[in-house]
């Protein structure tokens, strides 16, 4: 079974998958899809500051989201080895 959960949950360190973006207004999610955050793409939180956002790496890059986006962007957690 695989849990879905927003983004903001999770701490720095953690490592998981996009599973979808989760916004009513379409040029939103169109913007952060074009960011790289599409259903099966894997990210790690670099960072979780609650006031000023989280910030993500995926693949060789680093994004910052301000603390309202972070949960829009739905996420699983990858198992750990």
């Amino acid at each position: 079974m695989t849990v879905e959960f927003p983004l903001h949950f999770m701490l720095q360190g953690e490592k998981g998958r996009v599973v979808g973006i989760r916004w009513r207004e379409q040029d939103v999610a169109d913007r952060l899809a074009e960011m790289g955050f599409e259903r099966g793409v894997a990210f790690e939180v670099v960072a979780h500051d609650p006031e000023r956002g989280i910030t993500v790496r995926l693949d060789d890059r680093e994004l910052s989201l301000v603390p309202w986006l972070a949960p829009v962007i739905y996420a699983t957690e990858e198992p750990t080895d």
